[in-house]
């Protein structure tokens, strides 16, 4: 099962792109540009450190791409978990 919420996740988020620029987007910006600048604001976050692909970015920025990381990583999980109750609402519709 999980397998198969896998590949429909995968397919979704292949197939549909951020290309609106809807409300919920523009906050979801704009909360994301006040965490970086929020970030920048702390002494140290400047201090340089190398990335998973061995680059040497600031600090702050290593923080906001695990940030986005987790965040990805949270988004799939809400889509799979409403694709479960989605399929049990089916199933109790149709069973009846």
């Amino acid at each position: 099962m999980e397998k198969l919420l896998d590949l429909i996740y995968e397919h979704y988020t292949e197939n549909n792109l951020w290309k609106e620029n809807t409300a919920a987007r523009k906050a979801g910006q704009a909360k994301e540009k006040e965490l970086e600048q929020w970030l920048q604001g702390i002494e140290g976050m400047d201090r340089v450190v190398e990335d998973d692909m061995g680059e040497r970015i600031p600090l702050w920025e290593e923080i906001m791409i695990r940030h986005g990381s987790v965040c990805c990583a949270w988004e799939k999980d809400s889509f799979e978990e409403g694709l479960k109750v989605g399929i049990r609402l089916m199933m109790e519709v149709f069973s009846e």
